[in-house]
């Protein structure tokens, strides 16, 4: 098979990979906890790798302020979806508001969701569902599922920080400011196992085998940019296939600082895991 031939097919299931939901899409979440950073330097003498991982250990064991955008190109149509709130990644607890709307339109037409993470489940509503179901549905969520490459299981940041994690052949770019933070970036590249963690068996079967074919030709990389105290400051997720492109843009903020536990919201529905998908969902 041709490589145009084989980016083709995955980018058809890239970027559209599912249209359908539990009735329910959502905005977004906020956690608790203060945890301090784990004392680590940023060195050139430093394995990459290593210092990556000991930054995505860390920022595992803390808080932080999520603020994403995924942008998401095919043949000229350009969409963007926008996570932002604030997660205990040590508590697995959080608040997110999430948004779907056509890049550079305008945000009164941007369509939201609200999600909740607590004790293991994750609870999401989409307040502006035009059938007037606005109420609360929960899945457990170690079953949530990707449906496209560089999404997360309902927008939960840990999974990003796992793909993170899973990044091979990883080099030192430099230092770079970010926000007015003093960063070392660092740049690697996902394989298909990182990029196929947590999807769905029916994405999976279609994406595995062209995504194989590729194997180290994969135009698919992760950008990670670590503070001299060994926090991540911004992470970059992003799949090239000429037409389609899929960006994940996330930076973090206030590391560390407590955060409100969420309250879970009464009466959710509870839904299976695979009947959840959607554009805003993953």
């Amino acid at each position: 098979m041709r490589r145009s031939a084989i980016l083709i097919s995955i980018s058809a299931i890239a970027v559209f990979g599912s249209a359908c939901s539990s009735g329910s899409d959502g905005k977004a979440a906020e956690g608790k906890g203060q945890v301090s950073s784990t004392e680590w330097s940023a060195s050139p003498s430093a394995d990459p790798g290593s210092a990556v991982r000991a930054a995505v250990g860390a920022a595992e064991k803390s808080t932080a302020r999520i603020d994403e955008e995924i942008r998401l190109t095919n043949e000229g149509k350009d969409f963007t979806i926008a996570v932002k709130g604030i997660f205990d990644m040590k508590a697995d607890k959080g608040r997110l508001t999430a948004s779907l709307g056509q890049t550079g339109g305008p945000a009164e037409r941007a369509v939201p969701l609200d999600e909740v993470f607590s004790d293991g489940t994750i609870y999401f509503r989409m307040p502006g569902e035009r059938n007037g179901d606005t109420g609360w549905r929960s899945t457990p969520r170690d079953k949530a599922e990707v449906h496209s490459l560089m999404r997360a299981p309902l927008n939960d940041p840990e999974h990003v920080l796992r793909q993170v994690a899973m990044a091979n052949d990883v080099t030192e770019v430099g230092q770079e400011k970010v926000n007015g933070t003093s960063a070392v970036h660092y740049r690697g590249k996902l394989d298909r196992k990182a990029l196929l963690l947590r999807m769905a068996q029916d994405r999976r079967a279609k994406l595995e085998t062209p995504l194989e074919q590729l194997g180290d030709r994969l135009p698919a990389f992760a950008d990670v940019w670590v503070s001299k105290g060994g926090q991540i400051v911004r992470i970059r997720l992003g799949c090239d296939f000429g037409d389609v492109k899929v960006t994940a843009t996330v930076n973090l903020t206030d590391h560390g600082k407590p955060v409100a536990a969420p309250v879970p919201p009464k009466d959710a529905q509870a839904v299976a895991a695979d009947s959840v998908g959607g554009p805003l969902t993953g």
